[in-house]
């Protein structure tokens, strides 16, 4: 569960950092429009409530918020390993860790 947890919160840091102006340059070689910007980060913090909400659910407040901090932390790490490495990569791994994490959340 935590693996999906961390492919999901994966995801919304990438929305994130899509809704910016020079990370989405970067990725996909235009700037956002505002419409689009502003879906992007409603999108992504949506992603982080969900998976603060799993984390929850799944562990109780306490020990959810703590795992939930961490899954933060790795996700992020993630993100910015990404976009200074690979950054055309990002939809490709975004798509791929999506498949991942929901056939992992199906198994669990």
């Amino acid at each position: 569960m935590m693996l999906s947890l961390l492919g999901f919160s994966y995801i919304a840091f990438c929305l994130l950092a899509l809704a910016m102006f020079s990370h989405h340059r970067n990725v996909l070689g235009k700037a956002p429009s505002d419409k689009l910007s502003r879906a992007l980060s409603i999108a992504g913090w949506i992603g982080l409530a969900l998976t603060y909400w799993s984390c929850t659910v799944e562990q109780g407040i306490a020990y959810g918020s703590i795992s939930y901090f961490g899954v933060l932390a790795a996700s992020a790490l993630l993100v910015i390993l990404t976009l200074s490495y690979r950054a055309k990569f990002m939809p490709y791994a975004m798509a791929l860790t999506a498949i991942f994490s929901t056939t992992l959340l199906t198994i669990s």
